[in-house]
């Protein structure tokens, strides 16, 4: 069955008193996934964006329309991961602040774009390294002083917040938006421990 392609328009304000009306200007062509929340959270966290992505995912959507890049995601981490996931599923991006489409009619990315995008990626990468020195850095003022963790007495069970707290830079990045995979391999840390900071996170959010 041959399925009908929408345009969507994607809106977020960062919070509920905020009034959406000049976001929603000319968007009569368009379905709306609106999120009312903080920045600050991952856009594969937010309700409105992971309706958006299984709608793309689904077919329903092949053009996603946004005031500015910003818009996807709470740092250059996150908007560089979910830029490249709408270009792998041939998603053309529309940024209004911009005026620019993120592929050519040919389903290529737009040169610009990809400029834009190795850009957000080498600031990407600075992050992760400016996290992972100062995990470094806590790891040896804690030596200077002493404070090195010894494991757990036997018989003892971690709470998950301690849980969490110990694997801090794991959680960092999880809210950064980064995959599993990745994440165990920025940090040298098992996939199955990724997994279980991921997990207990989640618990402790939902």
């Amino acid at each position: 069955m041959m399925i009908n392609t929408m345009k969507a328009k994607y809106i977020r304000v960062s919070t509920l008193e905020q009034n959406t009306a000049r976001q929603n200007v000319g968007c009569k062509e368009y379905k709306l996934y609106e999120d009312k929340l903080s920045g600050l959270i991952p856009f594969s966290k937010r309700s409105a964006a992971i309706k958006l992505m299984e709608d793309i995912e689904k077919g329903y959507i092949n053009y996603v329309h946004i005031s500015s890049i910003d818009r996807l995601g709470r740092n250059v981490i996150d908007i560089q991961n979910q830029l490249n996931w709408f270009v792998d599923r041939k998603v053309q991006v529309y940024a209004e602040n911009i005026q620019m489409n993120l592929l050519n009619e040919d389903g290529t990315l737009n040169a610009i774009a990809k400029m834009i995008i190795d850009l957000l990626s080498s600031v990407a990468s600075i992050e992760i390294n400016a996290i992972k020195e100062r995990q470094m850095q806590g790891i040896n003022i804690a030596k200077v002083k002493g404070d090195i963790y010894k494991g757990r007495k036997r018989g003892a069970v971690m709470s998950d917040k301690d849980y969490l707290k110990r694997h801090k830079d794991v959680v960092s990045l999880l809210k950064d938006g980064l995959s599993l995979n990745k994440i165990s391999k920025l940090t040298g840390k098992a996939f199955v421990t990724v997994k279980s900071v991921d997990q207990k996170l989640n618990s402790l959010i939902a």
